[in-house]
């Protein structure tokens, strides 16, 4: 299986648009992933529509307001070429103009049906199957032997001070936005991002200090076994 992500409009030979579907995945041994997928930034601006009709300049003045861009990389440009893409495939469809002053004109756009049974579909499928991703820390740990001992130790107290900063910043955002009534549930992704962090830190640090101890052997190989091993389990996440 593979968990698509729909990344744009292509011409099919009749004429007609459909999704280019691009692959996103992680290997990781024996990790399922949902059928279908579609961007973080595309599912945000589903489930904003969800809650009522918006044009594109309000769902991007939400999403920051809700600091949702901590988890979506959001820009204008992305986000009217997904927007262009969700109403090509029915998802969305535009409601009204609007116009004030001199502005240009903004169109606002609301959910159909098909929008949010794909909206409802991907959110479960998310929550039921880890999905696989490419984490550059993962490709960091991999190489790592590559650097000196001390060097790679030093880097990896870098990373736990900078992941401290963070955990630092997301709590003070979590308790602002606590203060101001919205619930525990309207956070939860942040809740989860603040825990997985904290547990990255706290093992980062074992990490570097299990090298600066010597308790971590600074050298690799690969034997016969072990490279059967892999193969085995390698063409398991394909």
């Amino acid at each position: 299986m593979r968990s698509s992500r729909i990344a744009g409009p292509v011409a099919t030979p009749g004429g007609n648009t459909r999704l280019r579907i691009s692959v996103s995945v992680y290997s990781k041994w024996n990790m399922a992933e949902p059928d279908v997928d579609i961007s973080p930034l595309a599912l945000s601006i589903l489930q904003l529509l969800d809650e009522r009709p918006m044009h594109p300049y309000e769902l991007a003045s939400t999403m920051r307001n809700r600091h949702q861009d901590e988890f979506i990389r959001l820009n204008f440009g992305s986000l009217y070429h997904t927007v262009d893409v969700l109403e090509r495939s029915g998802w969305i469809v535009p409601t009204e103009r609007e116009k004030e002053g001199g502005r240009p004109e903004r169109t606002v756009y609301k959910l159909t049906k098909p929008g949010r049974d794909v909206l409802v579909k991907v959110v479960g499928d998310i929550l039921a199957h880890p999905r696989r991703e490419y984490p550059h820390f993962a490709a960091g740990l991999m190489f790592m032997h590559h650097l000196g001992a001390s060097e790679a130790a030093g880097h990896l107290a870098d990373r736990a001070v900078a992941l401290k900063a963070t955990i630092e910043k997301l709590n003070g955002i979590m308790a602002e936005v606590r203060e101001q009534g919205v619930t525990r549930l309207a956070l939860i992704e942040l809740e989860h991002k603040i825990a997985m962090l904290d547990a990255e830190r706290r093992w980062v640090i074992n990490l570097e200090r299990e090298i600066n101890d010597g308790k971590l052997e600074w050298k690799v190989g690969s034997t016969p076994d072990l490279v059967r091993l892999r193969r085995r389990h390698g063409a398991r996440t394909h």
